[in-house]
């Protein structure tokens, strides 16, 4: 353990992180009187709202990434597929819902899904978990709630658009799948004591295999690293957001913004280029209420949960081509209109 801690904390890229966060925190609006008068004022303004979002938001990835490392650990996915066994479209009501008692991000959904399916459980009852289990759960609906407690309507629109996606995508994947395997490698796993761990060990590349090790010490082990694994691309996309409010032309975003046919695709377009968390990009959006419309926060929500660069590889790893290529058009048609129709009813 303190050889892998001296590994991390020696990492240059950890060394670099440390100086990025103190050079922030240094040069705050507080400490402008001192500070180098070269520095433009428009820095301490990116800081300030910078600062703001990793300070409110990380509390809540730590939530998520305990709840999912505690999940994948000690619940067998046996237990899962029993609940949908024989089940067709009647059961995507309930597998929609499945993320009330499995709060799992998007980043950790697929390889553990795709071991499901090949043990049994109906493709299209899978593709529904993947784009709902993500946004549908109570560690999202918290921090969608405390990042948008003065436009609660934000709240509930991304909470009942991605249930109505989840729906109509996995209907449309039954209907074009059905008869066709979409996984890579589809021959049935006959192992039948496959733990959810297992699946997540794979997903992020973690050899730890010293079984002398307690329980405990790997169920902490594991939220460390995905901790981290995590919090670095919301800081990348927290990077971006804030230079996007303090650098980028505000009169061209406000543009783009109140226009609602390229509202909603550019923040669909924005949110699959951040791969932000489902469990912390709601502060990122809710720092472009003020340009946008409610439909096009709500596509920025959704979307970016369901599809991403991140889990679009891991896809590529697990799915068949062609069944990505459809998975991707079905949910950027479906979130786009349905973002374009929550503009009309709101």
């Amino acid at each position: 353990m303190t050889t892998s801690y001296s590994k991390r904390i020696s990492h240059p890229m950890t060394i670099v992180f440390f100086l990025f966060f103190f050079i922030l925190v240094f040069f705050s609006e507080k400490t402008a009187g001192i500070a180098p008068k070269q520095i433009p004022t428009q820095f301490y303004s990116f800081n300030t709202i910078f600062l703001s979002m990793i300070i409110e938001s990380l509390p809540f990835i730590l939530i998520g990434v305990v709840v999912s490392v505690v999940i994948q650990t000690f619940i067998n996915e046996d237990f899962v597929q029993r609940l949908f066994s024989g089940r067709r479209l009647i059961a995507m009501i309930p597998a929609a819902l499945t993320g009330l008692l499995f709060p799992i991000c998007e980043c950790a959904i697929i390889p553990v899904i795709r071991s499901l399916i090949k043990k049994g459980l109906p493709q299209h009852l899978g593709i529904v978990m993947i784009t709902s289990i993500p946004i549908l759960n109570p560690v999202v609906f918290l921090s969608t709630f405390y990042a948008f407690q003065n436009n609660p309507i934000i709240l509930y629109a991304r909470m009942s658009v991605a249930l109505l996606a989840s729906l109509l995508i996995g209907s449309a994947v039954y209907f074009l799948f059905r008869n066709t395997s979409i996984i890579k490698g589809a021959a049935r796993s006959t192992n039948n004591v496959i733990t959810w761990q297992s699946f997540y060990e794979h997903a992020h590349h973690h050899h730890h295999h010293d079984h002398e090790r307690s329980q405990v010490h790997n169920l902490l082990l594991h939220i460390s690293n995905e901790f981290f694994d995590t919090a670095k691309y919301f800081i990348f996309g927290a990077l971006i957001a804030s230079s996007f409010q303090t650098f980028f032309n505000q009169h061209l975003l406000t543009s783009i913004g109140s226009n609602p046919a390229l509202g909603p695709a550019s923040m669909m377009g924005l949110a699959y280029l951040l791969s932000v968390c489902s469990t912390s990009d709601a502060f990122l959006a809710s720092s472009f209420t003020s340009m946008f419309s409610p439909g096009a926060i709500t596509a920025f929500l959704v979307f970016g949960a369901m599809l991403d660069i991140k889990n679009t590889m891991m896809m590529l790893g697990s799915f068949k081509f062609r069944f990505v290529l459809v998975f991707f058009l079905l949910t950027i048609t479906t979130v786009y209109i349905l973002s374009r129709l929550m503009d009309f009813l709101v």
